[in-house]
């Protein structure tokens, strides 16, 4: 997956969490939600593979999609997302 594709991945969310005033958990499982559920492009190992690629990335993540948040909230952010996408979704 190339920078491209990974960006739209990461755009998307920040734009789905912009006006979030704390990235929390229940963002996280928002987020999660909104993935499995197809509000965002990609599945759930594409979306982790997208943000486990943007958290290897040495460059800022928010640099087109800019969110009030800093980019170490974003990065654990997207962590946390990356390890709740990682587990399956509950029956």
């Amino acid at each position: 997956m190339g920078t491209e594709s990974w960006k739209g991945h990461v755009n998307g969310i920040l734009y789905g969490i912009q006006f979030d005033r704390v990235l929390d958990d229940s963002v996280v499982t928002r987020v999660v939600d909104g993935v499995t559920a197809g509000l965002y492009p990609g599945d759930r190992v594409e979306t982790r593979d997208a943000l486990d690629q943007a958290l290897r990335y040495s460059g800022p993540l928010n640099d087109q999609a800019e969110t009030h948040h800093s980019e170490d909230d974003i990065r654990s952010f997207f962590r946390r997302l990356s390890a709740a996408l990682a587990t399956p979704p509950s029956s």
